[in-house]
């Protein structure tokens, strides 16, 4: 007789359960990070709601003995009043004026054009 052949041994079975759990949890993760950055975004970038009577007053009053401020401030304001077609060119020629006072640490006091084409912008928006 035949010898008998024995049962084979035990076969290894790759477990990859542990590795897809690790992927799901960072999945998981990542889309909660996501979820909760938009939310942040959400909240900080809620606009002003101001009316075009406020943001004309706050044009006014834009201290321009400090030249840094008064740039970020203008052209925060000045977007919003910038509809029709001659506003939107002056508000694009005062921008490129006062960028050159953004981006500097101490910029120089405003000169004597950026502030005509302010007031300029002023008049056409104000009516």
């Amino acid at each position: 007789m035949e010898k008998l052949r024995d049962i084979r041994g035990l076969e290894e079975i790759h477990d990859t359960s542990f590795i897809l759990f690790i992927m799901i949890v960072l999945f998981a993760l990542l889309l909660l990070a996501g979820v909760i950055m938009m939310i942040v975004r959400y909240f900080k970038a809620k606009k002003e709601d101001l009316t075009d009577k406020e943001v004309l007053k706050r044009l006014h009053e834009v201290d321009l003995d400090k030249p840094k401020e008064a740039a970020y401030k203008i052209t925060k304001y000045a977007r919003y009043l910038a509809r029709d077609e001659r506003s939107k060119k002056l508000f694009k020629a005062l921008e490129s004026k006062l960028s050159r006072y953004k981006y500097i640490k101490n910029p120089p006091a405003f000169d004597a054009e950026t502030i005509g084409e302010y007031q300029l912008f002023l008049e056409v928006v104000d009516g």
